[in-house]
């Protein structure tokens, strides 16, 4: 969310990165590919920029210059959904509803009110314009 993300991430990461987790790319992704370090590991979850495209992404194909980066820094790519992991499931709850009491995560909730506020709330996550978790409250909690 910086005017110039390219330059905030190699501030941020001078020695390079060595695992990038992708579930945004677009602009986020080619700001990262440069400063991917040799045998540096990419886990692919998610492309949430493309989510709303009804053709190809704009701009020049990249799938050149990828490939080339793949082979010459010895990338690792490796695709994977949350459903390849149901079975542990039962331990994510487990360990991570810990870690969130001791404090070991914080997380973050954008919260709009109002069902009629829905569609703005979720076209503005497509454009990036929410922090966190966005969540469309219907009614207060009755338990509470």
């Amino acid at each position: 969310r910086r005017d110039d993300l390219p330059g905030a991430l190699r501030a941020a990461c001078p020695d390079g990165i060595d695992v990038y987790f992708e579930n945004v790319g677009g602009k986020v992704f080619d700001a990262v590919l440069p400063l991917l370090n040799d045998f540096a590991r990419i886990p692919v979850c998610g492309r949430i920029a493309n989510y709303n495209l009804t053709g190809p992404p704009p701009g020049p194909d990249q799938v050149a210059r990828l490939m080339g980066l793949t082979l010459v820094r010895r990338l690792t790519f490796r695709g994977f959904i949350v459903f390849d992991h149901l079975d542990r499931q039962p331990d994510f709850l487990r360990d991570v509803a810990a870690w969130i009491r001791e404090g070991r995560i914080r997380y973050r909730e954008d919260v709009v009110d109002g069902l009629e506020r829905a569609i703005p709330a979720f076209l503005g996550l497509l454009r990036g314009e929410n922090f966190g978790k966005l969540l469309v409250r219907v009614s207060d909690d009755p338990t509470t």
